[in-house]
């Protein structure tokens, strides 16, 4: 079987560069007392989720959400989800239970897109050809049985590799370097693969930054999946890490915008309402890009596909 290939992102003429920002709205097994991940998004979360799109809306642009389908077995998610869909943003497939696209057993990841396919027709009114993988995986560790069953149920690009190396790098260079990296590619299979690139939001903060792993496990044990109290601040990780988060994210934009490239990065609503409860994140990183005398595209994931270039032959 022919090796990978890459993929090409044209960027439209007069663009400097493009920022895809997504956000996966799991209910997270991480901040679960059972340890269990679903998408039955609190309604805490709903709240935070419409602060995230009322900031991206005074910027003109549009977010990209990745909604774990057993949610919209309660018609409470399925409104909320058709609320961001009226508003404009996109939402895209994580798996009907949060099963990782690699490691699954191909019968029970076919079971579970099926399933998910179902509910995703059958409530919203569309099939997602877009997959985001749950738990991320490490380059090429995607089977080949597992691409096929992945196609066979109407996906053509999923994006979930992710580089593991940045939990041993500490230089920062080389986290904010992650545009250049992990960069599309297509599988022999005809898959594409869209990599998540740079630091994810849970493994910057809840494995990077964790200063006080007990305080994180009690937390989660106790109020996992309820809504913190007006004036929280997490305990588990060191001080400095939100102003860290805001300044790698800020650095990774400005590596893109010099180097001219696309950057799709990985976040979680749960984990800002933990981490940034007063919302500075998103705001701030719009505001940085704003300032930019070039222009800066935000695109969904749908918008990466429509200007991807296959090699010839896939």
């Amino acid at each position: 079987m022919s090796p990978c290939k890459p993929v090409k992102i044209t960027l439209p003429e007069g663009c400097r560069c493009a920022v895809v920002i997504t956000y996966d709205t799991d209910m997270a097994g991480g901040y679960s007392p059972t340890g269990v991940c679903h998408g039955r998004t609190a309604p805490f979360l709903m709240d935070y989720i419409y602060r995230l799109c009322e900031v991206a809306e005074d910027f003109g642009i549009k977010l990209q959400f990745f909604q774990i389908a057993n949610g919209l077995e309660l018609e409470s998610v399925v409104s909320h989800v058709k609320s961001l869909l009226k508003r404009g943003h996109a939402v895209d497939c994580h798996t009907y239970n949060h099963v990782n696209l690699a490691y699954a057993s191909s019968k029970e990841l076919s079971e579970d897109l099926k399933r998910a396919n179902e509910l995703f027709e059958r409530k919203l009114g569309f099939k997602s050809r877009i997959l985001r993988g749950p738990g991320g995986y490490r380059h090429l560790d995607l089977k080949v049985e597992n691409q096929k069953v992945i196609l066979e149920n109407g996906f053509t690009l999923v994006s979930g590799e992710f580089d593991y190396d940045l939990l041993k790098h500490k230089d920062w260079r080389y986290m904010a370097s992650a545009p250049s990296r992990n960069l599309p590619f297509i599988y022999p299979s005809g898959l594409i693969e869209v990599p998540i690139q740079g630091w994810t939001d849970r493994a910057w903060f809840d494995s990077y930054r964790i200063v006080n792993p007990r305080a994180y496990r009690d937390w989660r044990l106790r109020y996992g999946h309820k809504p913190v109290p007006e004036g929280w601040r997490c305990p588990w990780t060191d001080r400095g890490a939100l102003s860290d988060w805001i300044k790698v994210n800020v650095d990774c934009l400005n590596y893109a915008y010099e180097h001219r490239l696309v950057w799709v990065l990985c976040w979680h609503p749960y984990s800002h309402y933990l981490h940034d409860p007063d919302n500075k994140v998103l705001p701030t990183f719009l505001e940085e890009a704003s300032r930019k005398e070039g222009k800066i595209l935000f695109w969904t994931m749908r918008d990466l596909l429509s200007h991807l270039e296959l090699p010839a032959n896939s």
